[in-house]
């Protein structure tokens, strides 16, 4: 049977060149083939001739075009067969960023690999930092990744894991023919086409769609996976790098490494605006969190059983584990046949008497299911582990047995070493589970609690309170020892859920680990009393304690607000200096070691106020914030709210560590990895290694190089203020000046129809609102319904005002920009990643979109003021950054967003086609018709966000 290329792609017009070229062209060519195999050339015919059409040909127009498109099954292999294209492209770059950088690690034993922590320590110890700085600065670095669930992946777990064995097999196929494999077979190179072949085919026979809604309990299976896959495997990694180049660079010092990360997830514990997050789902997320960690460690302990095989003869064990094993042998039962097995191996032995420990460990957490049936079944009994510091300990047991018998490289080298730090890190508890709830939610709550203590007459009479006198009266009852509810209260549904979480999280803190969930997150923080509730809550269930005008005061949650307006971003250092000095707050943060966690929101910020506006009124804030802090004599740790794309914080995450401003970070940075950003970082174990080395490296040169800043900072704060202002009056006079806006927005993107996409259990409206308002739609399908339309409005709207403005006076003026981007590393971000956002943009293909929109005139004129903003950002980002063209200084980039364009094209036309085909459907069309056309749509979605790599 004669095989043909599915699109005939020639990467090398667009300059790709090498390995990442022949691959694109090697899996256009076996999509082609399978394709054929399957019956279906004329869907080749069909996606060719879409591709290859003029760009401009009417979208509206497609199906009388290409009739053949009105087949709902051949419709549906074009949408798919051009959405596999652009996976298997994605997974192509994945490969090359991980080829790239194993090259430059072979090429690097004199020049280290650029942004590896061999670099960032080579690149310290020439600039003259001691090795006591550098210890210092160690043990002052706290990095949290947080993982979130939202905006979620596109891609069901089972195309990725076929992605990812693409990916695997495509790195096979590009070793030398000689490269001895141990774990294939001897004719492995002759096996890998046909390799990909099965996983192409599988993937193709595989739906792109749910056939369910996604839920909750979905989501934190979704996030279990990546700790199971990447995570834990990962951190060692990046361990064992700092070590090695500490010994290479400081070879007279011996340091101590402390656990560098403490992982969080919002996975099952993000109440906001998300109904289907109950009490219950929390709390089975808890237990899924320690089960996935506990049976990793015991799949660990039975592979280290045949690596740590020494004989007593040989090295005997040490007195403290010779012990260590007596008081197993009376506690543990085992069975005698491994005890005699493993009687002159001790270290076989004791970790023997570890996985029986681990595995009633695990047994335990049957009794643990109702999370309201507590009682003394709920404390773990011998021989379970009481903690995960009893787990380290006989760990710890067997590397000291090793070092004093000269084994150093085993107890150093071996899986042993990698075990202890995933112990450290991870715990029992894996992630520490944040909550998080709308302030707007406590307050009905607060009020019903406090009319069934007694305080008030009712619980409505607490709403009609203003501010201060909520503050007051706050401040009075959590001065009282004594709980406000009494015994058998009965509370509403509402309140109920709400307190019932604090319930969740005090037996998560008793039950599991100290660190299973500690943070709790108030979305919309606005004042004082915001704060206040939550502690009150807190308290009413015992995760606060005694009483704050004393010393005995005792807390085990951080109280962590949520500034995400233009406006409370403005004011938060204020209300900050306010909540410092309240007497019952004052003895919170005593209780928790003088310690303050402050989070801030890329996302609705950016909503509220533009690209431009947000960046600076965040990067103010933190300044602000710190400043605070450290008259407090406070611990700040900043919390970054960062989303997948530019428009919601996006961007290279070492460069916004490097960016902050001078004097605002101590060492402890917590930022979320959200939706595809996740499955990208930690997707593949070496990307993960990247993200993970480049992400450390940065905090630790900004520890230890604090940055002073630009001579003329204040001048650079000044000239952004102007900025902002200017961008921000642009942005809204877009977004919010019109009543027909939001008439051309739900028209020109495909917003109406993101919420039907099964990618997360969270409504795209708040709960109870009806899609009517932009107020009341989500910061994600927000961005998510602009990047589909190739408008990408929320990365770089009003940025071309706001410079043009700015230069408008004086020469001079363009003169200080180009200064800026040069001298200043924040604006030189801000800058670069609006020039991101403008490459990915495409004018003619929004320009379809708009076509749609009725009247006529109002998606002309509307089109016509973000094309002129358009025209006008390139100009003048150009301009700001000194460049001829857009993303010249990352050509590679630059190349595969000339290449992608054309792909996404008919994805695009084809949704704006489908959408205008949906709206001429009667009320009474058949059911089937109606479920075609809006899945159609769905993988349309789906599509460009693969092509986008991006869904908000």
């Amino acid at each position: 049977m004669e095989h043909e290329r599915f699109l005939n792609l020639q990467p090398e017009l667009c300059a790709l060149t090498g390995p990442l070229a022949s691959d694109t062209i090697w899996l256009d060519q076996l999509l082609g083939e399978l394709l054929t195999l399957k019956h279906k050339k004329h869907v080749i015919a069909l996606a060719r001739a879409l591709y290859e059409e003029a760009p401009d040909a009417d979208a509206k127009t497609l199906f009388e075009r290409h009739p053949e498109l009105r087949d709902p099954h051949t419709l549906v292999d074009v949408v798919r067969a051009i959405t596999v294209l652009l996976q298997l492209i994605n997974t192509v770059e994945q490969k090359e960023i991980v080829r790239i950088n194993m090259q430059r690690e072979v090429m690097g034993d004199s020049v280290p690999r650029p942004e590896s922590l061999r670099d960032t320590i080579a690149r310290l110890h020439a600039k003259g930092c001691s090795a006591e700085e550098v210890q210092s600065a160690l043990m002052r670095i706290q990095i949290c990744p947080t993982i979130t669930a939202h905006p979620t992946e596109a891609r069901r777990r089972s195309v990725l894991t076929k992605l990812i064995a693409v990916a695997e097999a495509l790195t096979r196929a590009s070793q030398a023919p000689e490269t001895p494999h141990l774990d294939r077979p001897l004719s492995w190179r002759r096996l890998i086409e046909h390799e990909l072949r099965h996983t192409l085919t599988a993937l193709w026979d595989t739906s792109e769609l749910r056939a369910a809604p996604y839920t909750a309990e979905d989501e934190v299976t979704n996030a279990l996976y990546y700790f199971r896959h990447t995570i834990l495997k990962v951190v060692p990694w990046v361990v064992n790098d700092l070590v090695l180049a500490l010994h290479e660079f400081y070879p007279d010092h011996t340091f101590e490494i402390p656990p560098l990360f403490r992982f969080h997830s919002w996975v099952g514990g993000d109440r906001d605006g998300n109904p289907n997050v109950t009490p219950e789902l929390t709390w089975r997320a808890l237990l899924l969190y320690r089960e996935t960690a506990l049976s990793h460690y015991l799949d660990q302990v039975r592979s280290l059983q045949q690596v740590l095989t020494e004989s007593v003869k040989a090295t005997p064990p040490s007195e403290a584990l010779a012990k260590s094993l007596d008081h197993d042998a009376a506690m543990v039962a085992i069975p005698e046949v491994q005890r005699a097995r493993y009687a002159q191996e001790p270290y076989a032995l004791k970790l023997e008497y570890i996985a029986a420990r681990l595995r009633a460990s695990l047994a335990h957490l049957t009794e643990l299911q109702d999370f309201r049936a507590e009682g003394p079944r709920f404390l773990a009994r011998p021989p379970a582990y009481a903690s995960s510091a009893e787990f380290q300990t006989d760990l710890e047991l067997i590397a000291d047995s090793l070092r004093a018998n000269q084994s150093e490289a085993t107890a150093r080298w071996s899986p042993l070493a990698a075990l202890l730090t995933q112990v450290q890190v991870f715990g029992f508890h894996l992630a520490s589970l944040d909550i998080r709830e709308h302030s707007a939610e406590h307050e009905s709550a607060v009020g019903e609690i406090l009319a069934a203590g007694g305080v008030l007459q009712d619980a409505r009479a607490y709403s009609q309170l203003a501010e201060n006198d909520r503050i007051r009266l706050l401040t009075r009852e959590l001065s009282m020892p004594r709980p406000l509810l009494p015994r058998e209260t009965s509370l509403s549904p509402h309140t109920s859920r709400v307190l019932e979480v604090f319930h969740v999280m005090r037996h998560a803190n008793r039950y599991l680990s100290p660190n299973a969930s500690t943070a709790y997150v108030i979305s919309m923080t606005h004042g004082l009393s915001d704060v206040l509730e939550v502690m009150l809550m807190a308290k009413e269930v015992g995760l606060i304690r005694g009483e704050p005008n004393g010393k005995g005061l005792q807390s085990d949650v951080d109280v962590v607000p949520l500034f995400e307006t233009i406006h409370d971003l403005t004011v938060c250092d204020r209300l900050t200096h306010k909540l410092f000095r309240n007497p019952v707050y004052a003895a919170q943060l005593r209780a928790r070691g003088g310690f303050q966690e402050i989070m801030l929101g890329y996302s609705d910020s950016s909503k509220d106020g533009g690209y431009l506006a947000a960046n600076w009124a965040l990067y103010d804030a933190q300044r602000r914030l710190a400043r605070v802090c450290q008259r407090a004599n406070v611990t700040l740790r900043l919390f970054h709210g960062r989303g997948g794309t530019v428009g919601r914080g996006g961007g290279r995450a070492s460069l916004s560590i490097l960016a902050q401003p001078p004097g605002s970070f101590s060492g402890r940075i917590r930022f979320t990895e959200q939706g595809e950003v996740v499955s990208f970082r930690y997707g593949l174990p070496p990307i993960a290694h990247r993200h993970l080395e480049q992400i450390t490296g940065a905090v630790l040169t900004a520890v230890l190089r604090q940055p002073t800043g630009p001579r003329r900072l204040k001048q650079y704060y000044a000239a952004m203020e102007r900025l902002a202002a200017a961008s921000q009056k642009h942005y809204q006079h877009l977004v919010y000046g019109s009543p027909d806006f939001w008439h051309f927005y739900t028209q020109a993107t495909p917003v109406a129809h993101i919420g039907r996409l099964s990618i997360a259990s969270r409504p795209v409206m708040r709960p109870g609102k009806a899609r009517a308002a932009l107020q009341e739609l989500r910061a994600i399908p927000w961005v998510f319904a602009w990047t589909q339309a190739r408008f990408t409005v929320p990365g770089w709207f009003g940025v071309g005002t706001a410079l043009e403005t700015f230069c408008a006076k004086s020469p001079r003026q363009q003169a200080l920009l180009r200064e800026m981007y040069e001298k200043w590393t924040f604006f030189r971000m801000v800058v670069d990643n609006a020039e991101l956002e403008l490459a990915r943009a495409h004018m003619p293909t929004a320009h379809h979109y708009c076509t749609r929109v009725q009247p006529k005139a109002l998606g002309e004129r509307f089109y016509r003021e973000i094309e002129s903003e358009f025209e006008r950002s390139v100009r003048w980002v150009l301009a700001a950054a000194g460049h001829e063209e857009l993303l010249e200084r990352t050509r590679i980039v630059q190349r595969l967003v000339q290449m992608r364009n054309p792909i996404v094209l008919p994805l695009n036309k084809l949704q704006v086609a489908l959408m205008a085909e949906w709206e001429k459907l009667s009320p009474d069309a058949p059911a089937e018709e109606r479920t075609m056309i809006q899945n159609a749509i769905l993988l349309t979605i789906a599509g460009i966000a693969a092509g986008m790599q991006s869904t908000g």
